[in-house]
């Protein structure tokens, strides 16, 4: 019987993947499935549970955690808990570029001047 509180949507999608610590570790990594809650990522390697990650969509950013990994055939299956999720990054880069050319030079300096003071 599953006992999952919420359904798993199956995926098969390439994505970036940087697990954050000292230093940062960048792979790739496919979304197998998704739910509202988490992951299911396979990765190339182990990854510790606990990591903090932050994974790189089209138009999003997930931020995480690992709760678990465990080995697959000849890669690994990693059981991620979503944190964060920021959507909507080009609309965002979009209006902020229209802001910067809308805005004089002079006038952001003042008013990033008054800003400090």
């Amino acid at each position: 019987m599953n006992q999952r509180r919420e359904p798993r949507l199956p995926i098969d999608r390439p994505v970036d993947v940087t697990l954050f610590g000292t230093p940062d570790i960048h792979l790739r990594a496919i979304i197998r499935n998704a739910s509202g809650r988490g992951l299911g990522l396979v990765v190339p390697q182990p990854l510790p549970t606990g990591t903090a990650l932050r994974i790189a969509l089209d138009d999003a950013i997930l931020l995480g955690e690992v709760i678990y990994c465990r080995p697959e055939a000849d890669a690994w299956h990693a059981g991620i808990e979503l944190e964060h999720a920021l959507c909507g990054l080009a609309d965002l880069a979009a209006a902020l570029d229209a802001f910067r050319e809308e805005t004089p030079h002079d006038t952001r300096q003042t008013a990033a001047k008054s800003l400090r003071q």
